[in-house]
């Protein structure tokens, strides 16, 4: 019986608990220290891990696969561009693929 009692009361305190947490958003504030106050959420913007600039001089856009770049030029050559790094090194072309 002991056990029986003490399980309800357990219950009983957590469901009152829940039932406060629910009910803050709705009460007014002035019964509520701010610091107890939910706080809007914020998202966090991830910051790029490379920040690439490729001159257009290179060819318009064809695909991107493991860090490559495929670039397509006006004669009709491709450009493999490695982007994986930092300037200025980077962006460098990898391989050069003329057609005949």
């Amino acid at each position: 019986m002991i056990v029986d009692r003490y399980t309800k009361a357990v219950l009983t305190v957590i469901a009152v608990a829940l039932v406060v947490m629910a009910a803050r958003p709705w009460l007014p504030e002035a019964g509520w220290p701010g610091a107890l106050r939910p706080q809007p959420a914020h998202a966090q913007t991830a910051a790029p891990k490379y920040e690439v600039n490729v001159p257009k001089a290179w060819g318009k856009f064809v695909a991107f696969s493991n860090n490559n770049l495929l670039l397509e030029a006006p004669d009709q050559s491709l450009r493999i561009v490695d982007v994986e790094g930092k300037a200025p090194e980077f962006p460098k072309v990898k391989a050069l693929i003329h057609w005949q």
